[in-house]
């Protein structure tokens, strides 16, 4: 029921799943599937000229969608 002082959800995989399609399709609404999604991802970006790796302000779940439209795939990260 809680895990660390909080209140955790108790959903299953598949209305998880649904519930993220139904965020996802707030964002965009051409989104018609989920693919692939992975818990927690970071971006970084290197410098070539540097030969350096340097952290983005971007974190979050990544999703790999399926689209009506073009593009028809598409990589988005729920940004928190």
């Amino acid at each position: 029921m809680s895990q660390n002082g909080k209140l955790m959800p108790n959903l299953d995989q598949q209305s998880t799943k649904l519930l993220n399609l139904t965020v996802l399709q707030r964002i965009d609404p051409f989104i018609e599937e989920i693919l692939i999604t992975a818990a927690h991802v970071t971006f970084y970006e290197f410098n070539i000229d540097l030969s350096q790796w340097s952290r983005k302000d971007v974190e979050g779940s990544l999703f790999v969608v399926k689209r009506n439209t073009q593009p028809r795939f598409q990589f988005v990260v729920m940004n928190r």
